[in-house]
């Protein structure tokens, strides 16, 4: 279980978990282009099977991907055979449409877990539980200026910031600001495989 990597470096996770519609991620992708920031994107196979574009694009960009499920269950409320498949059927959509794999990182959905569910998804390959140090809760919809507050007060070395792609979350609004605090601090960005290799 990953909430931040160990490291003196100044470096710094941006990750954006995708599970619902495709709300902001375009014009997320267009700011992280604009700045020359790489990011990780938690990926549910269902957010893949309907946005095959926005998927081939983040790929294409140099962001990351990691297992987010299928659907977005409480992982812990399910069995092993179902978390399984949960696994490997995002697993399989993410990998048909890009050609990459999501392995071995995951996400856990609402960010709950129990020890048969790590015990589950290692076993699936999934060396890597990614959780966050921060949450900067624009799905809570926090006013923008808070959010960005938030994920500044929580920059340290190895941080990961959580933010969504949704259109109900109001990241994409702080993420300008969050970027300018990020550079202003003298870090780097880099995705979760370059942390955690």
């Amino acid at each position: 279980m990953v909430v931040r990597v160990p490291t003196n470096e100044l470096v710094v996770a941006l990750t954006f978990d995708a599970g619902s519609d495709r709300g902001f991620a375009a014009e997320i992708l267009d700011t992280l282009a604009a700045h020359g920031s790489k990011a990780s994107f938690g990926m549910t196979g269902k957010w893949a099977e309907s946005n095959p574009d926005l998927l081939r694009r983040m790929v294409e960009e140099g962001h990351a991907l990691i297992n987010h499920t299928y659907d977005h269950p409480h992982m812990e409320t399910l069995g092993t055979e179902q978390r399984l498949w949960q696994l490997v059927r995002a697993e399989e959509i993410i990998n048909g449409v890009t050609g990459v794999t999501t392995k071995p990182y995951f996400r856990p959905p609402y960010g709950s877990y129990n020890n048969q569910v790590l015990i589950d998804v290692a076993s699936a390959g999934y060396r890597y539980s990614v959780m966050w140090t921060v949450d900067c809760l624009g799905w809570k919809g926090l006013p923008p200026a808070d959010v960005a507050a938030r994920c500044e007060n929580a920059l340290q070395p190895g941080a990961i910031l959580l933010m969504h792609v949704g259109a109900a979350s109001t990241d994409y609004a702080a993420l300008e600001d969050i970027i300018a605090a990020i550079d202003q601090g003298g870090y780097r960005y880099a995705t979760i495989p370059e942390l955690l290799p």
